[in-house]
């Protein structure tokens, strides 16, 4: 099985603007879907992208100006191999 690793940037500037609240939509979504095997969840002090904040890294994507409502959608488009899809 592979793990799909999920790195969020926890460096003040993400953090402020929106990965705090990105973290716990993420820590609810594993833990109700049963999912924690499935994904490593690792946070970092800065993903060297500041102005574009917050980002988010999963399975090797930099993802810029992530809004917490979204981590979600880009976990489980990652988690099944296709784009994500807002709509």
């Amino acid at each position: 099985m592979n793990i799909l690793e999920v790195e969020l940037c926890m460096g003040s500037s993400c953090f402020a603007r929106g990965n705090a609240q990105a973290l716990e939509h993420i820590e609810a979504y594993l833990e109700s879907n049963k999912l924690t095997d499935q994904v490593k969840l690792s946070g970092h002090l800065c993903l060297s992208t500041c102005s574009e904040g917050p980002n988010i890294r999963i399975g090797g994507v930099l993802h810029k100006h992530v809004r917490p409502e979204t981590v979600v959608i880009l976990i489980e488009a990652a988690l099944q191999g296709k784009e994500p899809c807002y709509g």
